[in-house]
């Protein structure tokens, strides 16, 4: 049975009549666990309910995701962090964290920016740390701001659990950068998209203990995907990455799930 590496089942628009039915969808095709991503306190409720309906089925991330962090006070984001400190020994891992730079993230909060910038950075940095205290791995969110994110870390330093850059769509170059920090990278549906030239060679090149695949669901979808993207997306990951690495679509799932259950010490 295979892993979903990373996805938000807790998404409002999964109702419950949709996570029954994706979940029997899902063991059909032999994926029966799921990494969730955190995003904000509502969304780490609902994980919480989740794992209450089905405990063996998901992994609880929680953190503040760049785009929260962007809409919102720094008054308010402290507060939701003490939220986090809470409930923190009952998630696997702490995330999504990161820095978001892209103008309409940036631009959502009513700051410049450069302010902008400066407040991500900020609780992108109280994240590592809370990482560092709880021994929890990261969940990575970087989007335009790879060269910034691996500055912080060269100057706070990495967790002892390490951690993933989910939804990796960089090159080889970035990858192992956060490969040599002890980062795993995890790939989803970008990878089946021809125009991501410079995604599939890094994919083709990254050292195998190190890669993990991701459904991102239910955003992310692969491509001629229709409607919600889902975790059974991860077969089509898993083909594209095969045909780039010379491999089944069967051994790119062991990989990323072996990778997994090292990761997050299953």
């Amino acid at each position: 049975m295979y892993i979903d590496s990373h996805s938000h089942w807790s998404d409002p628009r999964y109702t419950p009549e949709i996570v029954e039915s994706l979940l029997k969808k899902s063991e059909e095709l032999d994926i029966s666990e799921f990494m969730l991503g955190g995003v904000d306190p509502l969304d780490w409720l609902r994980q919480l309910e989740l794992k209450q309906m089905y405990p063996k089925s998901f992994h609880l991330c929680f953190g503040l995701h760049p785009y929260f962090v962007s809409k919102n006070t720094a008054v308010d984001c402290e507060i939701a962090l003490d939220e986090l400190v809470k409930i923190i020994d009952q998630a696997q891992a702490l995330g999504e964290t990161g820095l978001d730079f892209r103008d309409k993230i940036l631009e959502s909060g009513g700051l410049s920016h450069d302010e902008a910038r400066a407040h991500q950075i900020d609780f992108f940095e109280n994240q590592i740390e809370l990482a560092k205290v709880y021994q929890k791995p990261l969940v990575l969110h970087i989007v335009q701001a790879h060269e910034k994110a691996l500055q912080i870390f060269g100057m706070w330093g990495v967790p002892d659990k390490k951690g993933m850059v989910d939804a990796f769509n960089g090159s080889y170059e970035t990858a192992i950068k956060y490969i040599d920090l002890g980062f795993m990278i995890s790939v989803g549906g970008a990878v089946t998209f021809d125009k991501h030239q410079k995604l599939h060679q890094a994919v083709a090149q990254i050292p195998v203990d190190f890669l993990l695949l991701e459904s991102d669901s239910p955003d992310q979808a692969p491509q001629n995907w229709k409607g919600l993207n889902d975790s059974s997306s991860l077969w089509q990951i898993a083909e594209k990455i095969g045909q780039l690495r010379g491999i089944t679509a069967e051994t790119a799932l062991e990989i990323s799930t072996k990778n997994f259950k090292k990761l997050f010490t299953l």
